[in-house]
């Protein structure tokens, strides 16, 4: 008897292990064909975001020169978010790196003239925002509706009011 609890015991942990095989397997396979998805789309994104980058640079300096911010055509609202420009930084691993072999009694003047040596430029690019028309007028249009149900709720109370004032006036002139 206990021999064949121990061969069942056996058997069902060769079942999950076969089970849990294939399911790791399976995960697997699903995991070589998503990323085989990724890399294409990946390479479907490359040329777009290429094209998408030279109509950039087309379009900000135009937009720029016009000294506007916001721009609308029939489908799209162009919003400049914020300008690039360049700005200075310091590489203090440089920096720290070339004092090094320049150490002498000046350490601390050499230190700053290195650190203005490291200066870069680093150029900040801009950053945009592009949303359709539909969802700037589905906006406007959830405020109406918002505003235009007030009033509807508003209006029966203006119309009970009108009437007790009504019937003020007319006891007045009894």
């Amino acid at each position: 008897m206990k021999k064949n609890k121990m061969s069942m015991i056996k058997l069902k942990y060769l079942i999950k292990e076969e089970v849990l095989d294939k399911q790791i397997k399976n995960s697997i396979n699903e995991m070589g064909e998503l990323s085989k998805q990724i890399n294409s789309l990946k390479d479907q994104l490359k040329p777009l975001q290429k094209k998408f980058g030279n109509l950039v640079d087309i379009v900000l300096p135009v937009v720029d020169e016009m000294g506007k911010e916001n721009l609308k055509t029939k489908r799209y609202v162009f919003k400049i978010i914020r300008k690039g420009y360049e700005k200075r930084s310091f590489s203090y691993k440089e920096g720290f790196l070339n004092s090094l072999e320049k150490v002498n009694s000046n350490t601390r003047r050499i230190l700053k003239e290195i650190l203005e040596e490291t200066k870069k430029m680093v150029n900040v690019k801009p950053s945009f925002q592009i949303q359709p028309i539909e969802g700037i007028t589905g906006t406007l249009k959830g405020w109406m509706k918002k505003l235009i149900s007030k009033m509807k709720k508003l209006i029966p109370t203006l119309k009970q009011m009108k009437q007790g004032n009504n019937e003020l006036k007319n006891l007045m002139k009894v």
